[in-house]
Order: C-alpha cells, then structure tokens, then sequence
C-alpha cells in the first residue's frame, strides 16, 4: 500500500490491485482465502487470509481473523489481526482483538483494543503466540 497517498475518502491507493471486493451488501459466513487483496465493505462471518493486502472500507464488517501483508481498517474487526507490513487503522476504523504487525499508525478517532506487538519478527507468528508480549507481566512506571 502506498501509505502517503490516500484519497479524500480515506482510501489508500494500493500499489497492486485489489482482486476481490466485497460489496456493502453483501454477508459472507466462512472463510475467505486468496492470492490476491481484498476490499470488504460487507460483513465477513469468518476468517480473512491473503497473500496481499487488505482493506476494510468504512462499512466492512469482520468478525473473526485477518491475515495479510499490507491492512488498512476504516471499518470494524472483532478478532486478531496479523500483518506481515504495516497496519493502519484510520479515523472511524475500529479493530477488538489482537494485532501483529511490522508496524502500525491509528489515526485520530481510530480505535484498538487488545495487545499489540510490533518489529521486524512480527506479522510471522499467530497473535495468540505471546511470547515477547506485555500482557500479563506487570510494568512498573518509570520515575
């Protein structure tokens, strides 16, 4: 994804094309796979995979897991999130859940609730892995 460019609409312009679009009215229940990316402005009942990158538009809905390399979520997600590039959730996006990315950027307005890890070695291994993760161990604060 090319992430300076984005459109008044707040769509970011992808430097591959976006293969599969799912349309706003439309509701899938089950698991979607696929070589190329993804645009969902319906609701998703089911994991997401791809070997690219996904959008999730302002009215997409996804309730279970995501997975590909670039992501950008206008929408909402309910489950975990795994990017092997970089993660951006912008002003009305909204992710519950876990996220592993190489990196990511929230917008103002935009919403995450959960755990993050991010860094090179991210986006490889399953968000439920939490090895290297914070949650759990208590932090105390720095004087």
């Amino acid at each position: 994804m090319a992430w300076g460019s984005k459109s008044q609409d707040g769509r970011a312009a992808a430097r591959e094309p976006i293969e599969n679009v799912l349309g706003q009215s439309l509701i899938i229940r089950g698991d979607l796979t696929a070589d190329g990316g993804f645009r969902i402005d319906g609701t998703v009942e089911g994991n997401v995979e791809s070997k690219a990158a996904i959008v999730v538009g302002e009215s997409g809905v996804v309730r279970g897991d995501l997975r590909g390399t670039d992501i950008v979520v206008a929408g909402q997600i309910v489950g975990n999130v795994t990017c092997s590039g970089h993660l951006e959730i912008l002003a009305k996006g909204r992710i519950e859940g876990d996220i592993d990315a190489k990196s990511v950027r929230i917008e103002t307005g935009g919403v995450f609730r959960g755990t993050s890890r991010m860094g090179v070695e991210s986006g490889r291994a399953s968000p439920a892995d939490d090895a290297g993760s914070l949650s759990g161990r208590h932090l105390s604060p720095v004087a």
